[in-house]
């Protein structure tokens, strides 16, 4: 049975105020198309969408699960949330032009981690597999969990950014 091994863990990210929902949608998704995990066909997937209207605004919450295979025994995972509550739609003027917005608040969590014997290739138990876990690509999984660790900081910044906060 494959193996998690978390790099960062319910990641937050909170904003309040107007911003495009869409458009912080569109960034995200296109970061991960960019990074090798969003195609739909094979790594990316929705796994919830929910909207509900309220009297104070929408209420959306999506869902996503990310994968990008490194090899056979490991693969990347990356899992975003988005929450979004009192979502109102709004004109903002810009530059003479109306140009529509949302207003609302919205956290998004964003986590990351390796899958370990992915494929299932090797019993948990296995003295092979122990072996080769512990001992033969230790070092290679630590650099990886690296990797994985700046990516998923440069999707939060990316989308951090998007919504004009602070780094």
């Amino acid at each position: 049975m494959s193996e998690r091994e978390y790099v960062a863990k319910d990641l937050r990210l909170r904003y309040n105020g107007i911003y495009d929902m869409d458009d912080v949608y569109r960034k995200a998704k296109w970061w991960l198309d960019f990074n090798g995990y969003g195609d739909e066909m094979k790594n990316f997937k929705e796994t919830k969408y929910t909207e509900r209207v309220k009297p104070e605004g929408k209420q959306i919450e999506i869902a996503w699960v990310c994968k990008k295979p490194i090899n056979d025994y490991i693969a990347n995972y990356i899992e975003i949330t988005f929450f979004a509550v009192a979502l109102q739609k709004v004109e903002i003027d810009k530059n003479g032009k109306k140009i529509p917005m949302n207003k609302g608040e919205v956290e998004i969590k964003f986590s990351a981690y390796l899958m370990i014997n992915a494929s299932d290739k090797y019993a948990d138990d296995s003295i092979i597999n122990k072996i080769y876990k512990n001992y033969v690509i230790k070092q290679r999984i630590d650099e990886y969990k690296i990797d994985l660790y700046r990516k998923l900081y440069s999707l939060h910044d990316e989308v951090k950014g998007h919504l004009n906060l602070q780094k």
